[in-house]
Formats: structure tokens, sequence, C-alpha cells
């Protein structure tokens, strides 16, 4: 990039910075009819918004929620499922200066209830039943609430904090994230989201995952940032995505292991329907050596990024597929001046290739997010934290993760990852999903029990011979339960608590 030339090609500002509100401004202004959004529907059909329908439906919302006590320092609760409202939702209390707090549509009234006792928000975005103190504003009736309003671009604020996502706390209660950083982007800012996703200005993106759920969501609204167009599906099944990649020529994607496996074990698959990906980036676990494999014989490996990160984000790691090829199994090096240090049980660091506790220090030593219900994360010097996750470096220093601590099963004395053995079952050609849980043993302390979902043509004989090739008998699972669908959460990831209780119950 020539000097004086700006990445961001759309901002008409002076400052280098510019915040959500005013770059959706500025783009709808550059490409005032091309699609912002698609929202695909069941049986196909799809709806449209362009850049400046987007534009002035999120101004007249942000009016709206305005007239309502809205604005910077405020809460804006939101449980619309993802499509377009969601999308026109989230830009709007960005408008406002509010932060933005998702959870999922499936949320209890008791739930939401107790969301609202610990924010107190200003408003809430959502069909579920809240207090009538609070403003609410169901999807139905949103366009219709705020037609009223004018649809000229409010004063330019800045939302700082930005969002609060959720996620379970250790006393039962929601545990709360919130993120005490201006929202919006630099072009330093969204260069660096570009090394290490992949992603490029004016992309067709899919978004593959829940808008409240943080990866996906980062992803969605860094390249609506950046002028591309969101395509979203209204199901995550693996075929009705490839058939969308396909249809709006999509370039980029952000997914997780989980559904990278099953879009490699999709009848039929042709690597041709993947023609138009100019990058996939991947997050949220795990992901197996085979199944990293198996998607370079689909996507060439510079095409294939993987970012690993929390919502806490105490530091942040990634690497680019043909760097993961010289260090197979990495999650790659620390960013942006973020360091790791691995420690044992007492706090002690660790030698390269030991597993141990993950720390990392945030660049600058810069916390930015804080926990709403729950205590702080620990810090030991030099401002390293964890998160619990465990994991060993090479010499180089390139990080490989194991699993969370909390997965972590002791059976008979050895220490056992779940997701170690979940990527050895997963690679079973009959197996779909699985999950691997401790049942509380007389002999074992704890019993490897493993939970699959599969086509219907393998044993639990087959599957243990099967994995005997791959790992060592004291890791093999020792009793198996089929059932037809994994459970998971609203946000992707196994319900393993629930799965574990449901198995105890039923004296496997």
């Amino acid at each position: 990039m020539s000097e004086g030339v700006r990445l961001n090609k759309y901002n008409l500002g002076e400052s280098d910075f510019v915040t959500p509100g005013m770059q959706l401004h500025y783009v709808a202004q550059a490409k005032p009819d091309e699609p912002a959004v698609i929202h695909v529907k069941d049986g196909g059909t799809e709806e449209r918004i362009s850049w400046s329908e987007l534009d002035r439906l999120t101004s007249r919302m942000a009016w709206m929620l305005m007239d309502h006590g809205v604005g910077p320092k405020s809460t804006v609760l939101c449980t619309y499922p993802n499509g377009i409202e969601h999308i026109a939702a989230n830009l709007a209390i960005w408008k406002t200066g509010a932060a933005y707090m998702p959870t999922s549509h499936r949320t209890s009234p008791e739930e939401l209830l107790e969301l609202q006792e610990l924010l107190s928000p200003a408003a809430a975005l959502t069909d579920i039943d809240v207090d009538e103190k609070v403003f609410k504003c169901g999807m139905a009736e949103l366009r219709e609430a705020c037609s009223g309003y004018s649809d000229e671009m409010p004063p330019d604020v800045l939302a700082n904090p930005n969002i609060i996502n959720a996620s379970g706390g250790t006393t039962g209660k929601p545990k709360l994230i919130k993120q005490n950083i201006p929202c919006g982007h630099s072009d330093g800012s969204i260069g660096s989201w570009f090394q290490v996703s992949g992603m490029a200005m004016d992309q067709t993106q899919l978004l593959a995952g829940a808008l409240f759920h943080g990866a996906p969501h980062i992803a969605a609204m860094n390249g609506l940032f950046s002028g591309g167009t969101l395509v979203i599906p209204s199901t995550f099944c693996p075929e009705g995505l490839v058939e969308c990649i396909e249809k709006y020529k999509v370039q980029f994607m952000q997914t997780v292991p989980t559904l990278m496996h099953r879009i490699i074990k999709t009848p039929g698959l042709k690597k041709e329907s993947f023609a138009s990906i100019e990058a996939l980036c991947h997050t949220g676990g795990a992901c197996s050596e085979w199944l990293k494999r198996a998607w370079f014989e689909i996507l060439e490996p510079e095409k294939i990024y993987e970012m690993y990160s929390m919502t806490e984000v105490i530091g942040m790691c990634a690497i680019r597929g043909d760097e993961w090829l010289k260090h197979p199994g990495s999650v790659g090096l620390p960013k942006y001046g973020s360091r790791i240090s691995i420690r044992g049980a007492e706090g002690e660091p660790l030698a390269p290739y030991e597993v141990g506790n993950i720390y990392m220090s945030p660049p600058a030593g810069f916390f930015y997010t804080e926990y709403i219900n729950e205590k702080p994360l620990g810090t030991i010097e030099d401002s390293f934290r964890s998160v619990g996750d465990m994991g060993y470096v090479d010499t180089e220093g390139y990080l490989y993760f194991s699993d969370r601590r909390s997965d972590m099963i002791v059976t008979g004395g050895e220490n056992v990852f779940a997701a170690e053995v979940e990527n050895a079952l997963l690679r079973d050609a009959h197996v779909l999903d699985a999950v691997v849980v401790g049942i509380p043993d007389p002999e074992w302390g704890r019993r490897l029990h493993a939970v699959i979902e599969t086509d219907g043509l393998v044993t639990a004989k087959e599957l243990k011979a099967f994995l005997k090739t791959f790992m060592l008998p004291y890791k093999i699972p020792k009793t198996y339960e089929f059932v037809d669908r994994i459970r998971r959460k609203d946000n992707g990831k196994v319900a393993r608590d629930e799965i574990l209780r449901d198995s105890i119950a039923k004296g496997v």
C-alpha cells in the first residue's frame, strides 16, 4: 500500500479510526444498491437488504432507542435469531454508543430476567418477556416501531464498552465478559485482522455460527465493516452450507472444527464446490491433524487460517496452513506482542513439550476485558493469566493446544484429554459426532465413556479395534452409547455436563 492510500477505501473522514455506524454510512454512499446482507430462509427463499436500506434502518432504530434513553454507557439486550434484524439491531445499538449484549433467542424468561438484574439494560430487542420497566421491541414489530423516526445518521459516538458476552460461570450463574475498548477500526487494526483471518475488503462471507457467539459475530461484523456482503443461512446443516457457498460464490468463511468435520463427511462432496473460497478461518477448539490435512485436499494450505483465543482475550495465536505444515498440530505463535508461559500445577514454568496450563500476557499488559458476576482471572508475574486451557510449546515458541483442564479425565491414574479421544473417534468414516466423558467408577476413578452419533454402520467392538490403531490402551473408552444427535448448546459447544449427567442417570 503506497503512502497516503488507506486500506479502508470507504473512509471519507479525516481520522484513521472509523466507528461501525459511520463506516456503514460511508459504504452506503459508495454502493447504495448492492446487497449488504442476504438471509437465505427455509426452502431457499431469500431476503436482501442493500447498504443504503441497512444504513437508513439502523439510523431509524438508533433514534428510536435514543428516544427511550439509550446512549453511551447504556446496555441493550438482543435475543433476535440470526438474520437481517439481528445485524440491524447490533449496528443500531452501536450507533447510539451503547454496549450490545447478545444472547440466544432460546433464552428462558427467567434467564433473561437474571441478565436484566445484573446489567440494568436501557432496552431489550427481544420477543422474550422482560421487566415492564425496560423498553422492549420484538423482531416482528421492529420496522414498524421505528418507521416514524429519521433516516439521518445520528451524531457519531464511540461505543465503549462495545459488547458484553455471556458464558457459563463457576457459580452456575451467568458469567458476563465486558470489552472495554472503543468499537470500530483503524487501518492498523483491520489490517491486523486481515492478516490473522485471511479476510479482505469487499468479500462475500458466509455466516456459519450464532451471532451471539464471539467468533462468528466478530467475523460477521468485521466483514461488513470491510464492505463485504454477508450471507446468512437459515440452518448450519453441511449440505445447505455447501449449497450457499456454490450459489453465492462465497469467498470467506469462519467456522469451527465440528462443522469442518461434518462438511468433510458430506456424501458426494466435491472440491469444485469451494472454488470461490479465498480464505477459511477456523476457531473454537482443537482441530485434529487428520481433519486439517483432509481440508488441505479441498483448499490450498495458504487459504486455511487458524486462530486460538478466548472471549476473555488474554492473548491470541494464529497460524496459516502453509506455516502449520512446518509445525503440524500447532495453533501458532502469539500475536500483537502477547507472550506465552506454560506452567505446572504449582505455577512453575515448564520446559518445551511439557504439557501444562497455558498462560498468556496481552500486548503491553493491557487488559480490556472484565468479568461481571465472576471473580477476575488471577494474574501472575508479568501480567500472565489463564482461562484453564492446557497445552505446550515447542522450542520455537509455537503453541499446541491440548484441551480445557475441566475436560481432562483422570482414569486409572492417567491423564486423558477428551478432545484427543474424540478426534480419534471422528476419524472413523461412520462417526459423525462424538463426546467423551468420565463416568465415576470404583475401579478406574473415572471410566472413559463415549457418546457417539453415527450413520448406524459401526459397532462398539469395531470402534475399539479402530482406536487401537491410534491410541494407547488406557485412552480407549471402555463403554459406548449411540445416540441420534449429540446434544449441543446454542453456541455450538458440546453440552458436556448435561451429557455426563444423563449418562450417569442411565447407569451406563
